[in-house]
């Protein structure tokens, strides 16, 4: 049997919750807090069921491999289970009307509750692949609708809102149109997608300016954008997929702290003085 120890199912799952990410043997022993010498012996045993690919010293699932396929799907079932109750109820719920609806290929939770990291005011986020165009409407809930086409171009773009569904979605249901994508490696993102990223920072601080004359609550969640934003082009620049916003401030602290501390700041809502928030509009344009 592939697997047989309790030592197997977490280096397996941690190969699942990162299927695009290469581990060497002292990498996961560290990860999985398992010894290296036992790590060895469970890497050798699934190489030699085939379902490792190698990259010199460095290994990931082989997602061609049916078995690592269904892997992947048993483990996200397993964290939509150990949601809150009201939480797994609503995203089910959700899921199985979109699926009655529009007769979709794809169904994937994104956002913060695929991270477990969602907030009272989080909606639910979902990632979407039909040929349909209209969706049903569901409170509080976001969903991201593209053809397969759409998908694939926007991959091929390296779009970070993909690339961040493909390593940390949930799949909830697919007819092998998402989970295919795991077999190749991750685009690089291009310098089109920063530079469109850009252009938007720009607008935004144009905006900025203008809410700052007439609506200072407005500019002030204005502001919250344009630091994500420009946290997201800076991760970007550094091939880092970028996460929720809960952890985009996190994420970027080892490029640039004061930028996180801006983040960290404008997520804890309180007002900000006029001449604050022109301080971190400098420092966001002066980032980008």
């Amino acid at each position: 049997m592939i697997i047989e120890e309790k030592s197997e199912i977490k280096v397996l799952k941690n190969f699942c919750n990162n299927p695009f990410e290469y581990f060497s043997i002292p990498q996961m022993s560290k990860k999985v807090k398992i010894s290296r010498n036992w790590m060895y012996k469970i890497m050798s045993k699934f190489e030699q069921f085939g379902i490792l690919e190698r990259s010199e010293k460095r290994y990931k699932l082989d997602f061609s491999h049916l078995f690592c396929k269904r892997l992947k799907l048993l483990f996200d079932a397993e964290y939509l289970s150990s949601l809150d109750e009201n939480m797994k109820n609503s995203v089910f719920d959700i899921a199985h009307k979109i699926i009655f609806e529009i007769n979709p290929q794809s169904v994937v939770l994104v956002g913060s509750v695929a991270f477990n990291e969602q907030k009272k005011e989080s909606d639910i986020d979902f990632l979407v692949i039909a040929e349909k165009k209209e969706i049903p409407y569901f409170e509080n809930c976001n969903i991201v609708l593209l053809s397969e086409k759409e998908f694939k171009e926007k991959y091929l773009k390296g779009d970070d809102f993909i690339i961040s569904a493909l390593s940390f979605g949930k799949i909830l249901y697919d007819t092998n149109i998402f989970i295919k994508f795991f077999e190749n490696p991750l685009p690089i993102f291009s310098q089109e997608l920063i530079q469109e990223k850009i252009k938007y920072c720009e607008k935004l601080e144009e905006r900025i300016y203008t809410l700052l004359k007439t609506d200072q609550e407005k500019a002030q969640e204005e502001l919250l954008y344009l630091a994500l934003q420009t946290a997201r082009i800076i991760l970007l620049k550094n091939r880092v997929v970028p996460k929720t916003k809960y952890e985009i401030g996190e994420q970027v602290t080892p490029f640039d702290k004061k930028l996180a501390e801006t983040i960290e700041n404008l997520l804890k809502k309180k007002e900000l003085t006029e001449e604050k928030m022109l301080e971190y509009v400098g420092l966001c344009i002066e980032r980008i």
